[in-house]
């Protein structure tokens, strides 16, 4: 529960100021969607593309065609072990960046538990800005420029993934670290030990469960990149879904497609089960595990071990050679690449089109969020695995529909946006709305993931309550479900909006307006100090994402 929801429960309303903030920050919003409209368009004759209409739905009827001929799928289930192979090794090098980084990024390390030094401080300040970088670049972008340097090595895309995936794990790992008890660190610096080792010893164990707990949802994520990345030249399922998508043999795109669902499938219940048990260890665990720690779940414990076993193996199968990195012709080729892109330089447009391609993909990013979220707030609470909060009854029909809505949002994440946008094509005509269209879909099936979620994780004894008290199941909704996951529901929004930004780069490749369009067709012409120019501008609307969706989220505290 929000401090916001609890403040209504207890009886405190927010302070006046909070109000106000509140309602600057809604218009703000409205205002922005808006102004995104209007820069999208909302002509329909300029928008739909009806003669593309049969292409989009013959690639609909190869879902339940695919081709199963023996060869295929023994190249299917070939290209999905690369596909599994980097997100595991991209994942254990995120996690590993993520527990350094988040040692260099707590402020425990940097400002003393008694009081503050200027000096640590700005130091510290200054690595959460080195980190912040990587994290406002995509995965794709790393890949491409990785690509240019090292060529078709499977070490692109562990170090595309491990990069800036290990710069948002290092930020999420100093917060659990910085939001620890501190009891512990202080007996152990009153007993003489260091700074970083009272850390180590004091507070890491503290956040260690929810690292792991994270590492697994990282990995989920890393099996959607190390697809995206296959469709730029990384190999895996991804490359050969792009292979197939160039001769338009949509049965053979459905077959790679369904062995990615099942991969996803497979990533997200682990991670759920993951997730679900480290919550279950803070607390009914105790009851049910006497003979155990809470961090020692037999469930986890084998979880960890599991993929920590599958490192070595995927390193084996994906024979890396971790001697490219150092290679001489790697260091030339980074060299030329560090040459040939500084200084960073204006294209043939100038200032003008660089600030139009920012402000375009500001724009798509916030109605592919607008959209996605808006239906995922609805689909949610149907996807999500509860019985009906306002009977005491199971309820058939609703099981039903909830396994078909988890399945739909299953594909709707499982297919990688640029897979997405090359649909989007056939039926929308070049510019934002295909980008809008397609991301919206993607981002739909993670918010509804994530927000059916909060809704399972809802205490349900208010909605009883006033059932029981005789209210109608619109009423409980009204007065008990939604106000208790709104603020959670808002604050995935923001979380996915900074996201957003970023994977705006990966619907640029089928010409989607904003500056994923524009490194799209620079990377074409090897025009490197214009890729540099348009990464600068992405970090910097990233950043002014994050400021603004970080004041959003004090407000609805």
């Amino acid at each position: 529960m929000t401090v916001a929801a609890g403040n209504r429960v207890s009886g405190f309303a927010p302070s006046p100021p909070a109000r106000w903030n509140r309602r600057v920050w809604w218009l703000v919003s409205l205002a922005l969607v808006a102004w995104s409209l209007q820069r999208a368009g909302v002509d329909v004759r300029r928008i739909f593309n009806s003669r593309g209409a049969s292409q989009f739905a013959d690639f609909f009827k190869a879902m339940v065609q695919p081709d199963l001929g023996f060869e295929f799928v023994k190249l299917a289930a070939r290209e999905a072990m690369v596909t599994l192979g980097f997100a595991i090794l991209g994942t254990a090098l995120s996690v590993a960046i993520g527990m350094v980084g988040g040692l260099l990024l707590t402020e425990r390390i940097w400002l003393s538990v008694a009081g503050t030094s200027t000096a640590a401080s700005w130091v510290w300040r200054s690595l959460r800005v080195l980190f912040a970088i990587p994290r406002a670049i995509h995965e794709v972008v790393f890949g491409l420029l990785l690509v240019n340097v090292l060529g078709l090595d499977p070490l692109v895309a562990i170090l595309a993934i491990g990069i800036p995936f290990g710069a948002v794990t290092a930020k999420v790992f100093a917060e659990l670290l910085d939001e620890a008890p501190r009891d512990a660190e202080r007996a152990l610096r009153a007993a003489g030990a260091g700074r970083l080792s009272a850390v180590v010893f004091g507070a890491v164990p503290y956040a260690l469960g929810d690292i792991l707990s994270y590492g697994f949802y990282r990995f989920e994520c890393a099996i959607r990149s190390a697809a995206v990345l296959g469709l730029v030249g990384a190999g895996g399922l991804g490359f050969q879904l792009a292979l197939s998508f160039q001769t338009l043999r949509y049965n053979e795109m459905w077959t790679l497609l369904w062995a990615l669902i099942l991969l996803s499938g497979f990533a997200d219940r682990w991670s759920s089960v993951v997730r679900r048990r480290r919550s279950l260890s803070t607390g009914e665990m105790h009851a049910e595990l006497s003979t155990s720690a809470p961090d020692r779940d037999p469930v986890l414990r084998a979880s960890a071990l599991l993929f920590l076993a599958a490192i070595p193996f995927a390193w084996w199968r994906l024979e890396v050679q971790i001697s490219s990195l150092w290679s001489s012709r790697s260091r030339t080729l980074a060299a030329e690449l560090a040459t040939d892109s500084w200084p960073p330089e204006l294209g043939d447009e100038g200032w003008s089109g660089l600030f139009g391609d920012t402000v375009d993909t500001l724009a798509l990013a916030v109605l592919s969020l607008v959209l996605a979220w808006s239906l995922a707030s609805l689909v949610s609470f149907i996807a999500s695995r509860i019985e009906n909060p306002w009977s005491t009854t199971g309820n058939v029909a609703r099981s039903v529909a909830g396994l078909v809505t988890r399945f739909f949002l299953l594909i709707s994440r499982s297919v990688p946006p640029p897979v997405w946008a090359f649909l989007t094509v056939f039926i929308l005509k070049p510019g934002l709305w295909p980008g809008v269209l397609a991301l919206a879909i993607y981002n739909l099936g993670v918010l509804g993931r994530l927000q059916s979620e909060v809704v399972e994780n809802l205490d349900d004894q208010p909605g009883k309550a006033l059932a029981a008290a005789g209210a109608s199941p619109v009423g409980v909704a009204a007065f008990a479900t939604v106000p208790a996951v709104s603020g959670r529901f808002v604050a995935l929004g923001l979380y996915r909006w900074e996201v957003a930004i970023r994977e705006t780069v990966t619907v640029g490749v089928v010409g989607a307006a904003g500056l994923g369009r524009t490194i799209s067709e620079q990377v074409v012409r090897f025009d490197y100090d214009g890729i540099l120019t348009s990464i600068l501008a992405l970090i910097a609307v990233t950043l002014l994402v994050d400021v603004i969706s970080t004041s959003i989220r004090k407000t609805i505290r």
